[in-house]
């Protein structure tokens, strides 16, 4: 729906320049305009905007507390516009205003810091948030966060762009101790309290999902949080979990405290895909993807290999966009 603002940069300029200057002649001098243009722009923003902006009855002329607020108001947006002229003329474009993202927890730990460096090289200002990852597809698509890296690539809305990161299985956490029989998860339930994570947790749903389909349903007893707190029930000895080889990276609790084993049946796997609006950030959404792709390499897969080698080719750095 078109909106009609009732003024426009040379309207505010004009009104600007008279208050600053205390009257017309001034204001018309200053900017090369006759005094009857300069009047005639004045009222027509005062009828544009239906309020009385200057009281013109006495000399010099006094601001009305419209004109007061609507003068602040067109400063702003005068020196706003100013910037953004400058910006253009230089060509300044390598740096974006603010960017927010928004990512899965797992990630956040891994690769948090590097991240940070790399959003810094490229924004003025930039926030990053983790948690409450079912929220994050929302806020992308009212434009509360620019980027997402999520187990939900939106696959659903065309007007997007995304960046796969990581493909990752699903894999079975025990207590160091069990010794029983983890062939199936029918069984293993029997013997042993399922720990999960919260419902609304997108990695929780997928989860969820998977045991529905296997047709287990383990009672509701211990619901954890995060992925530290869950893994840290399971190296308690309190149950077992299923979660990803990240998630167990990120919660800095590997096997000397726990036992993976792989999911009985076969696997199944989440993929985290970096997620944006399309041609909103330039280049930013490719880079970061690249960042992360590389830290994960350095870092997270050394780390795998060496403590789960019957993963294998299951967990896979992706080097495609789609």
């Amino acid at each position: 729906m078109h909106h009609s603002f009732g003024f426009d940069l040379r309207a505010l300029e004009v009104f600007v320049h008279i208050v600053d200057s205390g009257n017309m002649t001034a204001a018309a001098e200053r900017l090369g305009m006759t005094q009857s243009s300069i009047s005639q722009n004045l009222s027509n923003l005062e009828k544009n905007l239906n309020t009385r902006l200057l009281d013109r009855s006495v000399r010099p002329l006094e601001i009305t507390r419209a004109g007061r607020f609507f003068y602040d108001r067109a400063s702003q947006l005068l020196q706003e516009a100013k910037a953004t002229s400058k910006a253009m003329q230089k060509g300044r474009f390598d740096k974006l205003r603010h960017v927010r993202i928004a990512l899965v927890d797992s990630l956040a730990t891994a690769v948090g810091k590097p991240l940070a460096d790399a959003v810094k090289r490229h924004t003025e200002q930039w926030s990053m948030t983790t948690g409450l990852s079912h929220m994050h597809g929302e806020a992308l698509l009212s434009r509360h966060v620019d980027i997402i890296i999520s187990d939900d690539a939106l696959m659903d809305y065309p007007e997007l762009s995304r960046y796969r990161i990581l493909r990752e299985p699903f894999v079975l956490v025990l207590p160091k101790a069990f010794g029983g029989d983890s062939r199936q998860l029918g069984t293993l339930l029997k013997q042993l309290d399922f720990v999960r994570y919260p419902a609304h947790s997108l990695i929780g749903q997928r989860i969820e999902r998977h045991l529905r389909y296997r047709r287990v349903e383990p009672p509701h007893r211990l619901v954890m949080d995060n992925s530290y707190a869950v893994l840290s029930m399971v190296a308690a000895g309190l149950g077992w979990t299923i979660t990803t080889p990240l998630c167990l990276f990120q919660s800095g609790i590997w096997l000397p405290q726990v036992r993976c084993v792989p999911i009985p049946g076969g696997h199944f796997y989440r993929n985290l895909t970096l997620v944006t609006r399309r041609d909103e950030l330039h280049e930013l959404p490719r880079v970061i993807a690249s960042d992360i792709r590389q830290i994960l390499l350095q870092e997270f897969m050394p780390a795998m290999a060496g403590h789960l080698p019957w993963l294998g080719d299951n967990v896979e750095i992706c080097d495609l966009s789609h």
